[in-house]
């Protein structure tokens, strides 16, 4: 496919495309779809054969799980600018291990595994930056563990907001919830209604004001250091 101007430097400023010759960009893209998606659309379900990862351009994908008694878990929720799947082109597992849905209107591209894994075994550099990519993932899941297991509810909506922020360019106080809160909720392993109480305190105290899913962040410090 012809890669749009624009998203050829979106792609290019991301690492696991940035070692990419303009050559090897072209080899995969060869193999790859745009695709443009709705509210709830799925691109794939949890034991599905894992052929591909993805890159989000716009919008937001949502990585869940369904328990036992069919209660849904959201385990992160990827936005602009960032991949996910990618993992799988190195595990044993030939399936994806989750589900992948989109939250709003979203924009992906979708990667062929055996073209981006033909082009990882001739440029050490993309090695390098696969293992990096995987290397943050593993950090993040840690701490997710660690805030899960040992944190209560209001240090994990805490250090959500302050994730959440920290995405945002250098000197924006604001962003955008990436989902509704009961999603949220479930992602922190809290209850809805109790995501709902720890934000009312949060903008009653004046550490954070909110307008639809916008928030602003009215003092730092006091967010980082409340409980």
């Amino acid at each position: 496919m012809v890669l749009h101007r624009v998203h050829n430097q979106i792609l290019r400023s991301h690492h696991l495309f940035e070692p990419l010759s303009d050559e090897q960009l072209d080899e995969l893209m060869g193999t790859s779809q745009l695709l443009n998606l709705d509210k709830g659309d799925t691109l794939f379900h949890q034991g599905e054969t894992a052929h591909s990862f993805y890159f989000v351009i716009s919008g937001a994908v949502k990585i869940y799980r369904l328990t036992p008694d069919g209660q849904e878990k959201v385990f992160e929720v990827i936005g602009n600018r960032q991949t996910f799947a990618e993992a799988m082109m190195l595990m044993d597992t030939p399936n994806y291990v989750a589900s992948a849905q989109a939250v709003g209107p979203t924009q992906v591209y979708r990667f062929s595994n055996n073209t981006y894994m033909h082009l990882l075994e001739n440029n050490n550099r993309l090695a390098f930056a696969l293992l990096g990519k995987l290397s943050v993932r593993l950090h993040q899941r840690i701490n997710e563990i660690e805030t899960l297991s040992l944190k209560n509810a209001t240090h994990r909506v805490v250090r959500y907001l302050m994730t959440q922020q920290s995405r945002m360019p250098k000197g924006d106080n604001g962003f955008e919830l990436p989902m509704a809160k009961q999603l949220i909720a479930g992602h922190l392993s809290i209850q809805p209604e109790t995501f709902s109480r720890i934000m009312r305190r949060l903008i009653d105290e004046a550490v954070i004001s909110q307008e639809g899913r916008k928030i602003t962040i009215l003092d730092s410090q006091r967010l980082e250091q409340f409980e």
